[in-house]
C-alpha cells in the first residue's frame, strides 16, 4: 500500500514541485547509471556547464533539497555521491550556486569512510546527515 501513498502525496504537490521531483528522479537514475559507464572527470565537467536559464529564485536550494529527498525514497539504494551530483545538476541548471565536497574520515578500527555532498551558499542540499565528522578531501564547483 506504498504506492498509492506516495501517489496521492506526488498528486499533492504544485505543478512545479511535481516536474521538479521527476526531474530529480530522472536526473538521480541517470546519475547512478553514468557512474558505472563515465568517467567521473567527464560527470563533472558535465554538471559544472552553465546552461542559459534564469534564475530560479531564492528558495530554489531549498526546493532542490525536498525534491532530491523524494527522488532517493523513490529510488532506494542511491549512494551519496549519485544524490550529490544529481543535486549539483539542478542547483546549476537552476542558476543556483552549487559546490560538492568529498569528504573521508577514519572510524577507530582505522577503516576508511568516505561522503559527498554539495552545499549552495553555506546550505547543504543533500549529504546533510553526518557530514560533520567527514574531513573535507576536495571540493568543486562554485561558491557565489
Amino acid at each position: 500500500m506504498l504506492f498509492p501513498r506516495r501517489l496521492a502525496s506526488f498528486a499533492r504537490l504544485d505543478a512545479a514541485e511535481r516536474s521538479l521531483a521527476l526531474r530529480a528522479i530522472a536526473w538521480l537514475a541517470v546519475t547512478r547509471v553514468a557512474l558505472h559507464i563515465v568517467a567521473f572527470n567527464r560527470l563533472r565537467a558535465f554538471a559544472e556547464a552553465r546552461r542559459d536559464v534564469p534564475q530560479a529564485g531564492g528558495d530554489w536550494p531549498q526546493r532542490v533539497r525536498r525534491a532530491m529527498s523524494r527522488a532517493a525514497r523513490t529510488l532506494p539504494g542511491s549512494r551519496c555521491l549519485a544524490r550529490a551530483l544529481a543535486a549539483e545538476f539542478l542547483l546549476v541548471r537552476g542558476g543556483s550556486p552549487a559546490r560538492l565536497v568529498l569528504g573521508v574520515s577514519r572510524d577507530a578500527g582505522r577503516t576508511l569512510d568516505a561522503h559527498a555532498w554539495v552545499e549552495s551558499d553555506g546550505f547543504i542540499v543533500v549529504g546533510e546527515i553526518e557530514h560533520e565528522r567527514f574531513r573535507p578531501l576536495a571540493a568543486s564547483g562554485r561558491r557565489a
